[in-house]
């Protein structure tokens, strides 16, 4: 008979108690630190290690940002002077003034209160070089199939502080110069502003001046025409109130004619006018147009455009400060990166489109369905070429075509830039 024996269950031994300050059993001296210890002080040394790299992070993105203040706040570069090329030697410094004569003295106490500052035009020296890249100019305009007749040129080279030179084509036919006619209205307003005429700061105008300069916008330059003349656009006037309200606009003619810009004429606003819902000239502005069959047109010749570019640049336009600020505004980016997408842009089918980005370069630019003109300043950084060059085509041909200009600019640019440094002595 076959017994079961069953498997005596093995005895559990009592259990010891957990000492929570160490592992199971007696404690043994040691030179370590309990691991919980060195866990702690590891998480402690982690914690100053990361404080230490943010802090240092935080100190490098702040100097960064310190340092890069004036590199992101900067301006257009400084747009450069040109040395004006008449100027009083030590004899004639030294020498006693002169005495005006008194027929002299009452002209000039006869002239209007508003007129430009700079009554003597420059008196640059033909040159027959010059007359020479101006007439391969007019040659590439005709190669193209396009009006010579309608066409006018000026170029006046500056890189020569002892003998500025000029030549041109029709250069002194008046021409409708679209908004280049802003160029004139710049100018006028510094005028007015520095005579207190203007009585409001020159910040309540900022954004129309450069809203008028630097994208051509007809709302900002009516508004500016208005505060320069003391004029609105409106209705139809008539009798006593139509001649003032004329007479008024037509302070802005007297301001440059006073001045020896003869026959010139930009009393007219630049259109479409949003913000007066008008297409074209309405009421009074039609009235100031005269004849519908020959209506009075604003007119400037590319020497008159030349001249005021000029005048600018040697900072004689108004006053020093004037026309260093109205330099700023012309200065233009040629780099395809500032232009290419921007569809206001005046760079594209004008002056500067063909020219190297590495230069300065300062513009203002006209463009309507019938013309196209620019008048520009370029100056490379090496001074080799430093010019004025204006091109005014009044005829819906040089309106249609985006080659002419930047093909006429880029032959001025070769030839004068390919001159040495001995021509220039």
């Amino acid at each position: 008979m076959q017994v079961e024996r069953r498997r005596r269950p093995r005895p559990i031994p009592p259990r010891r108690p957990i000492d929570p300050l160490g592992p199971i059993g007696p404690r043994r001296e040691s030179s370590q630190r309990p691991v919980q210890s060195r866990r702690r002080a590891r998480t402690k040394f982690a914690r100053l290690k990361y404080r230490n790299i943010l802090c240092l992070i935080a100190g490098a993105i702040a100097i960064g940002w310190i340092v890069t203040i004036p590199f992101r706040i900067r301006r257009p570069p400084e747009p450069p002077v040109i040395l004006a090329q008449q100027a009083v030697s030590p004899q004639e410094a030294l020498s006693p003034p002169t005495i005006e004569p008194s027929e002299n003295l009452a002209a000039r106490q006869s002239e209007p209160t508003f007129s430009y500052n700079i009554k003597t035009p420059p008196n640059p020296v033909y040159s027959q070089e010059l007359q020479g890249i101006v007439d391969e100019a007019v040659k590439i305009a005709t190669s193209k199939g396009l009006p010579a007749e309608r066409l006018s040129i000026t170029l006046f080279d500056v890189s020569n502080p002892k003998s500025h030179t000029f030549a041109g084509y029709q250069n002194q036919t008046l021409r409708f110069p679209a908004s280049v006619a802003k160029l004139f209205w710049m100018a006028a307003f510094y005028s007015a502003l520095e005579k207190g005429i203007i009585t409001q700061r020159e910040a309540a105008f900022k954004n129309d001046l450069d809203q008028m300069i630097r994208i051509s916008n007809n709302d900002s330059a009516s508004r500016l025409l208005d505060k320069i003349t003391d004029t609105k656009s409106g209705g139809r006037l008539a009798g006593e109130e139509l001649q003032t309200w004329l007479k008024k606009r037509n302070q802005i003619n007297t301001f440059f004619q006073s001045a020896g810009y003869n026959d010139i004429r930009i009393t007219t606003k630049n259109y479409p006018i949003h913000y007066l819902k008008q297409e074209q000239p309405i009421g009074r502005d039609l009235q100031l147009r005269g004849d519908p069959s020959q209506p009075i047109r604003n007119q400037v010749t590319t020497d008159q455009a030349a001249r005021l570019i000029y005048e600018i640049y040697t900072r004689q336009a108004v006053s020093t400060v004037a026309s260093r600020k109205m330099a700023y505004l012309l200065t233009r980016d040629l780099d395809p990166k500032a232009w290419k997408n921007d569809p206001s842009n005046s760079i594209q089918g004008f002056l500067g489109e063909s020219l190297p980005t590495n230069i300065y370069f300062g513009s203002k630019v006209g463009y309507t369905s019938g013309s196209r003109s620019e008048a520009a300043f370029v100056r490379t950084l090496d001074d080799r070429a430093i010019y004025i060059l204006v091109v005014f085509a009044d005829d819906p041909a040089y309106s249609k075509d985006e080659t002419a200009f930047p093909a006429i600019s880029r032959y001025v640019f070769d030839q004068l830039n390919a001159r040495g440094p001995s021509s220039l002595q």
